[in-house]
């Protein structure tokens, strides 16, 4: 044993830890010699993710955060002027697009990530889920988010099932597979009926509180021509507009729930 003066003589002269030395620390491995294979821990493998998969409704209900969604897009002359009407005003919303109208307009997939939107996965062909075999359904995942990572050069962590048509026990699991979080809603003017503009634009302002996420469809002239009025009210308001993963995340990252 040596002295702590020692010690810090042996650390002065720039000496290692020597045998001796590290015989101070009780849990420092033994000093090897040459020709000593080092034997290091091995790790315990990390368990497997869970299959359940990861369903949202509405964001966290702080920070007066929301989360404006288009469905149903891209749609020529309505996906890219409610992007001018987002972009006049600097804010961000969350586009969950079907994948055969990414593969017929593309250019304006590609202009939603430019304009740093985000873009997500609505199915290839926006059928109702819960009628579809196991593999009609992973088929739809699937060529949607080919189509739109061969489109933008983005996959998708977010999924929104058409109709809101999905076995979330049976077929979560087949999101979730697919790194796809599911998100539905809490705010729906069903826009997509055509219950007319001011219709629209009052059950929105009237329904958005902190935390909401707000169901629209750029499919819809009605819809585009709600958008500014839905947007101004809502600044108004002092809400703070963000995309679904600038709200909830990775939905299988490190911090997610599952």
């Amino acid at each position: 044993m040596i002295s702590r003066s020692q010690f810090i003589r042996l650390l002065g002269t720039g000496v290692g830890m020597t045998a001796a030395g590290s015989r101070l620390w009780a849990n420092q491995p033994p000093v090897l010699t040459p020709g000593t294979p080092e034997t290091l821990p091995v790790a315990e493998p990390l368990p497997p993710k869970p299959d359940k998969a990861h369903f949202v409704y509405n964001g966290p209900g702080f920070g007066n955060r929301i989360a404006l969604t288009y469905d149903d897009g891209p749609t020529p002359g309505i996906t890219d002027k409610i992007l001018d009407e987002l972009a006049q005003r600097k804010l961000k919303a969350t586009f969950f697009m079907i994948g055969n109208k990414v593969r017929r307009y593309p250019e304006i997939a590609r202009a939603v990530v430019a304009a740093g939107h985000e873009i997500a996965n609505h199915t290839y062909t926006h059928p109702s889920l819960n009628r579809l075999s196991d593999k009609r359904v992973v088929e739809e995942l699937t060529r949607c988010q080919d189509v739109i990572a061969e489109v933008t050069d983005i996959t998708p962590v977010w999924f929104r099932p058409p109709y809101a048509a999905f076995q979330n026990k049976r077929q979560g699991p087949m999101a979730r597979h697919q790194h796809l979080g599911v998100a539905y809603w809490s705010v729906d003017p069903r826009d997509w009926a055509n219950p007319g503009v001011s219709t629209i634009v009052s059950k929105v302002l009237g329904s958005t509180r902190s935390g909401s996420i707000i169901l629209l469809h750029d499919l819809k002239r009605q819809t585009l021509q709600a958008t500014p009025a839905i947007l101004d009210g809502l600044m108004k308001k002092q809400f703070q507009f963000t995309t679904i993963s600038g709200y909830l995340g990775d939905p299988y990252g490190p911090y997610a729930a599952v």
